[in-house]
């Protein structure tokens, strides 16, 4: 833990310091993760001192919650302009709009939230929920809302929670999956219209599961 220290004058633009500690950060956070990135490091690669942190992020933790929520902007901005339809388009619509969302978020080359959030994944370091970061939060509970419809009242709260996951973890894959796929040439992400076409398969696929899984589910109640 770094000790507390009172605000220094730092040499050069407060602003620019701030952007070079953030740039080296996330370089570094996303090559080892959280708990692997030494503060001594990131300053090193910042051109700037240990002060700095604390003055500018309060610590480590800080810190990390700044890059993330970063990461996080420049990974929403290029959803921001895809189609969200409304709550009386079909069912299809609205999910295919959502998966094309997640996928967007998940796969985006603008941002390291992917690389970040895969870490995270493989070794949680506990200072991903301490940021208190809502990544997908808001997509998630659309896609929840989503799969109720489809599956209907009766669904009971573990059968709408297996369907979020199959949902979501048919986006997920490709995080991990993605610079695999492309050294391998696959045309899955050569272009917008390759990632549309996957958000429509996945659409396909997921609405026939969920509503196989919704009438199972029936036919058992009612046996």
């Amino acid at each position: 833990m770094l000790p507390v220290s009172l605000p220094v004058s730092l040499p050069g633009s407060s602003d620019a310091t701030r952007e070079r500690i953030l740039d080296a950060a996330v370089a570094l956070f996303a090559a080892s993760g959280y708990e692997a990135t030494a503060v001594r490091a990131i300053v090193q690669r910042a051109g700037t001192n240990l002060n700095s942190i604390n003055y500018h992020f309060g610590g480590k933790l800080g810190l990390y919650k700044a890059v993330l929520q970063r990461e996080l902007a420049r990974a929403a901005s290029f959803t921001a302009q895809l189609p969200q339809p409304d709550s009386k388009s079909p069912v299809a619509s609205r999910l295919e709009a959502l998966v094309l969302r997640l996928l967007t978020l998940f796969v985006s080359t603008h941002s390291h939230l992917p690389r970040l959030a895969a870490l995270e994944v493989v070794n949680p370091s506990g200072a991903y929920a301490a940021g208190g970061l809502d990544v997908h939060g808001a997509e998630q509970r659309e896609l929840r809302k989503i799969v109720r419809e489809v599956q209907g009242d009766e669904s009971d709260e573990a059968a709408i929670e297996r369907g979020v996951r199959a949902v979501l973890s048919q986006c997920v894959y490709f995080m991990f999956m993605s610079d695999a796929l492309q050294r391998v040439g696959s045309p899955v992400f050569a272009n917008a219209h390759a990632v549309r076409e996957l958000a429509a398969d996945i659409t396909e696929f997921s609405l026939a599961g969920l509503r196989a899984q919704a009438s199972k589910q029936r036919k058992n109640q009612k046996s």
